[in-house]
């Protein structure tokens, strides 16, 4: 059969299977999912928009078409798909962070039966402008186990994988207020594969408390274990959600529990331990060496600690942490997602940074290179009671009178220890592509210096070692990813992107010999989500609940 050029139309949709919401025809060719649906919420990947044209399909072909980014979107072609859970996807994963620090991503990956979008291989997007807001030009060639992509005049990216070498359909997929035009499809059309519509894409995901008593937004933090086994998870629930805007109404700290691993809680009982609480600083709940539970507040800048023997049902006095003092030229010191690191030899490590009062008033965090943060460690001895003063986390070993060089692009810290002792962090940028990476090789004492990490991130809960060695991190970008390591964080593998929660935040724990249940923000200012995740050599594998 003759090649021959099919541009892609929804018409009436009679030819495509949808998931998650029905796509439509748009001005110049675009394909998209209509505005009021971008939030259709499915039983899989939160926000995931695909549609499959049932009566093409190809082996070997190319893919001409233009796309379009804002921040959280992502955007690209499905290829060789037999059904909604196995394919190939061309995209370009567009974190807020990134974005705005002008930091462009293209992704290949494949989808099956997991209901995880496994990344094959994930690359930063040079010589095409990663703006925001501006078509871009695209061509990908598929031929055999090898993918090939021309990006704008000058991008370019190739990728090869053997999962699906059989013919499959076409199709195209969205997250967000992404764009799709001109998509034309030239090959040689394959005999067309039964399309198996039974097949779906998989639940992993569960509301842990699907409650709206105190509000719909639920924004979990700490998960703790308590003395006889079970768990204690804290969250914080705004009355209503508004993003990018200050909330409107009561925010109020809660606690659950749960006895059977996280697959069930109990009902929520208010956290009356707290000092000026909102929904960026809220109260975090944290188990020391020593095994004292402790809850971190903050009040006007000052931390206080307080203490509870027995497992949250009451709560010491809060008295002041002693943490700081906070360094010269800094604003404040704040903590991120992951405050606390609990080291083997009994001392404890807290997170924080701060932003240097050198911003240009009439400059934004979207010009490149306008805001400057550091990032510090401070290390406590006596099981939380007293630290010592902040460390610089990227030790350059220059400083001159007040001012401590290093780099100014360290925002939050999340960090693990090592099988060998050490320590890793990984730290959240503004402007880096990439995460930043430090290492200590003396229990946290000293740090650094930083250097360009493995994968891009942001908003990280916190980094975790399994009992088999397996290190893992979740952060946004692309969507919802966890990225693991086999070899204490010697080598990463490509990140598995497990849902489209876009925040990340939440907290992660080992609830069974490499078995995690990871609770976290979802995408859309609503109810937190959980799932329950199998840790093996070969990656990371769903546990449903019944």
């Amino acid at each position: 059969m003759m090649s021959d050029a099919k541009a892609l139309q929804i018409g009436a949709g009679n030819n495509w299977h949808f998931v998650n919401a029905a796509w439509q025809d748009g001005a110049d060719n675009e394909l998209s999912v209509p505005a009021e649906h971008h939030r259709d919420d499915g039983p899989s990947i939160q926000g995931h928009h695909y549609a499959f044209n049932r009566e093409l399909c190809y082996q070997d072909c190319t893919v001409r078409f233009e796309f379009w980014l804002q921040g959280h979107t992502d955007t690209g072609i499905i290829l060789r798909a037999r059904d909604e859970s196995h394919f190939y996807l061309l995209h370009f994963p567009a974190c807020g962070q990134a974005i705005r620090a002008q930091n462009g991503w293209i992704a290949f990956s494949k989808m099956d039966n997991t209901g995880y979008l496994k990344c094959l291989k994930l690359e930063l997007l040079r010589r095409v402008p990663s703006n925001r807001g501006r078509w871009i030009p695209a061509e990908l060639t598929l031929k055999g186990n090898k993918i090939s992509v021309r990006i704008g005049d000058n991008g370019y990216f190739e990728a090869q994988d053997d999962t699906y070498a059989a013919a499959g359909h076409i199709g195209v997929y969205c997250q967000g207020d992404a764009k799709l035009r001109n998509v034309t499809v030239t090959g040689q059309p394959a005999g067309l594969p039964q399309w198996d519509a039974q097949v779906r894409q998989p639940t992993n995901w569960f509301h842990p408390r699907p409650d709206t008593k105190y509000g719909r937004w639920q924004h979990p933090w700490d998960l703790v274990p308590t003395r006889d086994g079970g768990l204690l998870l804290n969250y914080v629930v705004q009355e209503t959600a508004s993003a990018g805007e200050d909330p409107e109404g009561a925010v109020t700290p809660l606690l659950t529990r749960s006895a059977d691993g996280g697959r069930t809680w109990s009902e929520p009982e208010e956290l009356r331990v707290t000092l000026g609480d909102n929904r960026w600083i809220p109260p975090r709940l944290h188990r020391t060496p020593a095994g004292r539970l402790i809850c971190l507040t903050q009040d006007r800048g000052e931390y206080f600690i307080s203490e509870s023997t027995d497992d949250a049902r009451t709560w010491s006095k809060p008295v002041p942490a002693g943490i700081g003092p906070v360094p010269a030229r800094l604003k404040a010191l704040a903590i991120g997602p992951q405050p606390f690191l609990n080291v083997a030899d009994g001392s404890m490590i807290l997170f924080c940074y701060g932003s240097y009062d050198l911003d240009d008033p009439e400059l934004g965090i979207g010009n490149w290179g306008a805001v400057h943060c550091q990032a510090f460690a401070c290390r406590s001895t006596d099981d939380g009671r007293t630290w010592s003063p902040p460390v610089n986390i990227d030790n350059s070993d220059r400083s001159e009178g007040d001012i401590q060089y290093g780099n100014l692009d360290l925002t939050e810290v999340c960090g693990v220890q090592m099988g060998d002792g050490r320590l890793m962090a990984l730290i959240r940028p503004i402007y880096s592509p990439w995460m930043w990476e430090t290492w200590s090789e003396d229990g946290g004492i000293t740090w650094g210096p930083c250097v360009r990490g493995p994968f891009p991130g942001y908003a990280t809960p916190n980094m975790l070692r399994t009992s088999s060695g397996a290190v893992l991190v979740a952060h946004r970008e692309p969507s919802l990813t966890i990225n693991c390591s086999w070899d204490d964080g010697r080598t990463w593998d490509q990140g598995t992107l497990i849902d489209g929660a876009t925040w990340a935040m939440g907290s992660m724990i080992e609830v069974e010999p490499d078995v995690v249940l990871y609770v976290y923000w979802d995408a859309f200012e609503s109810l937190m989500r959980a799932q329950l995740i199998r840790v093996t050599p070969s990656g990371l594998e769903p546990i449903r609940r019944a």
